[in-house]
């Protein structure tokens, strides 16, 4: 009887959040959303990164609104993306500056853009405009996506390749630098509804290559940056640790939520993840020399492990819960877990 009234009142405290996007099912993850909302959001919209001097960045603010459009919560949606608008937009295009610190006497120091900022806020803007029929959000959505295949999606070796930022990551001899995580594959399906181009499937396709190219060390894992010659050899990027680690934990996530995910995509990830059996999982490992982090993969980090270990289990077990242990990524990476699992309905 308590554990029914004890479910019955997060049930009803998600309810008021969401009251008709939450079914009964994802009441859980309607109130990790609170937690998420209450620990990371503040009065003002931005979103702090706990485990990074309280910053903010355009991943964070693009997954929390992601996660407010998720959760029908809309004035939080619409406040985030205010602070958003406000405080990041870049003045000569529709992309926005990547990084806002409040120990800064000039808080945005550098303008540079991250490409995986500008899809989540795009992406959720999309998603906004047609749960809410707020045809401002879809104007504002298709200008930030055509910016995005505009000025980050270019040609290399005869295969279309994201960018991570407008700046700072192509070499003169041709060489590109690319980060792997950044593509957020269930996204582009919604770009290409929005922006007609066949750009987007075709990214999706090559990005998949791409993956399937980048794949290095004794357990066969991409890293979290690589770099792509002007003939397309694929290596881990020399100037940054050769890890599958912080960053790479994303893709096997991206890939089950588009249901791009199959038993040989998910291969590697799961071997590496199984010969830790009698100790816990490190946050990284060196894809070159075979070094593992000195310390345990946080809870996000196993909610994605949970989820591609089971996203075939027709009844999977429970992901973990945003734990007071858990900073703003881990707690991102923990509710994201959950969605990826809602989307392919399970």
């Amino acid at each position: 009887m308590r554990a029914f009234f004890f479910w019955a009142a997060i049930l009803t405290a998600a309810l008021l959040v969401a009251p008709t996007a939450v079914r009964a099912q994802d009441a859980p993850l309607a109130a990790e959303w609170v937690k998420y909302r209450d620990r990371f959001v503040g009065d003002d919209g931005r979103v702090r990164d706990t485990g990074n001097n309280q910053v903010s960045h355009t991943e964070g603010q693009g997954w929390a609104m992601l996660f407010a459009e998720s959760f029908d919560d809309r004035a939080s949606f619409e406040r985030i993306w205010n602070w958003t608008r406000e405080k990041l937009r870049r003045q000569d295009s529709a992309l926005f500056a990547w990084r806002w610190d409040p120990n800064s006497d000039k808080p945005v120091a550098a303008t540079n853009n991250a490409t995986d900022g500008d899809i989540l806020i795009a992406w959720a803007l999309a998603r906004a405009a047609r749960q809410w029929h707020v045809p401002e959000y879809r104007v504002e959505a298709r200008r930030i996506i055509v910016e995005i295949r505009r000025k980050l999606i270019e040609r290399v070796a005869g295969r279309l390749v994201l960018m991570p930022g407008s700046d700072g990551f192509r070499g003169k001899d041709g060489t590109v630098i690319v980060n792997p995580s950044y593509y957020i594959f269930p996204a582009f399906e919604e770009f290409s509804r929005i922006d007609p181009s066949p750009q987007w499937m075709r990214l999706r396709r090559d990005g998949l290559l791409l993956l399937a190219k980048a794949r290095f060390g004794q357990w066969e894992l991409t890293p979290d940056w690589i770099t792509i010659s002007g003939s397309g050899q694929v290596a881990p990027d020399i100037d940054r640790p050769a890890r599958f680690g912080f960053d790479a934990i994303r893709i096997p996530l991206y890939l089950i939520w588009s249901s791009e995910a199959t038993a040989s995509r998910l291969a590697a990830d799961l071997r590496f993840w199984s010969g830790f059996t009698d100790k816990p999982i490190p946050a990284w490992v060196d894809v070159k020399d075979g070094s593992i982090a000195p310390f345990p993969a946080p809870g996000g980090f196993q909610a994605v492990i949970q989820l591609a270990r089971s996203w075939q289990a027709p009844t999977p077990p429970p992901l973990p819960e945003i734990s007071d242990q858990d900073d703003y990524y881990s707690a991102s990476l923990i509710l994201l877990a959950g969605l990826a699992r809602r989307a392919i309905g399970q």
